[in-house]
């Protein structure tokens, strides 16, 4: 009895250190997630294997309950009860072990919570200096679209941005003030430091010129993207990328658009978002964008 207890005090101590952990950024930037995980993944294999094997140690002690030749002479409580040739034969069902559904729920909290947080878990990881250095440049390219100073908010706190918010970017209309989410965050460092696109890249150059574009006062969500796209081009040549790679990712965004929002229409690029459109903003001669 004293080892299950000992037992069940390590998991709830895994568990909160796994709640205290996605809710401490200090933490997150000092302590890997990985060596929690595993212990707790330790512990909970044990618990499988032992589910697996079932109880030892009490059969001598277990209650069989009447056998067949008792209730034969003593009779059956019910005449429906008696198991006729075919009921007898039939196996008895092997009900899956409480503990062992215990285990694989604790799994999958712990799998999923470390799943959300590695997002996070790169920008988190970066040294003082870089993130400052990428947040000033961020803070660069919002104003320029802005036209007024801005201030671009790496939300590792998720209050404004994130998977309960459902949104990689947030910013106020009209005022000085963008979130965005750590893993966006990482992708524009990842250009800034490497002058390369990688997979993420035009989706996190689209949605920080988005949210410069409402900090502009463009309210329209279809319209901000519309904008975005085009202006995109020149924050992708500032943060180290060709002219060819910085367009051609913010064309794969365009072309995109309408697939990736389409349960989301208020985000789809209107009719005139094209060349020579009504939203061409011509940036660059008769390229668009």
């Amino acid at each position: 009895m004293g080892s299950r207890r000992l037992l069940w005090a390590w998991r709830a101590a895994l568990l909160g250190f796994a709640a205290a952990y996605l809710a401490s950024p200090g933490l997150q930037l000092w302590v890997p997630a990985w060596p929690p995980f595993l212990a707790a993944a330790l512990v909970e294999a044990q618990f499988f294997l032992a589910g697996v094997r079932g109880p030892r140690g009490r059969t001598a002690a277990s209650d069989p309950g009447p056998q067949p030749r008792d209730l034969e002479e003593l009779g059956w409580p019910d005449e429906d009860d008696a198991p006729g040739p075919a009921r007898a034969s039939q196996p008895r069902r092997r009900r899956l072990p409480a503990r062992l559904v215990q285990a694989l729920v604790v799994l999958a909290l712990l799998g999923g919570a470390l799943l959300l947080d590695r997002r996070a878990e790169h920008w988190q990881h970066l040294s003082a200096s870089a993130r400052a250095a990428t947040v000033a440049l961020l803070d660069r390219e919002a104003g320029g679209i802005a036209g007024h100073p801005a201030t671009v908010i790496c939300d590792v706190s998720g209050r404004h941005v994130g998977y309960v918010q459902d949104a990689d970017g947030l910013a106020e209309v009209g005022g000085r003030r963008a979130w965005l989410t750590p893993s966006i965050c990482y992708q524009l460092y990842l250009v800034a430091h490497t002058g390369r696109a990688g997979a993420s890249s035009g989706h996190a150059i689209a949605v920080l010129a988005h949210e410069a574009w409402h900090l502009h006062g463009e309210a329209n969500e279809g319209v901000a993207n519309c904008f975005a796209y085009q202006s995109g081009v020149a924050v992708g040549e500032h943060l180290g990328l060709s002219r060819a790679t910085a367009r051609g990712l913010m064309a794969e965004q365009l072309a995109a658009n309408p697939s990736e929002f389409a349960d989301s229409p208020a985000y789809r690029v209107p009719s005139g978002c094209s060349r020579g459109g009504r939203y061409d903003l011509r940036l660059d001669g008769s390229l668009f964008p």
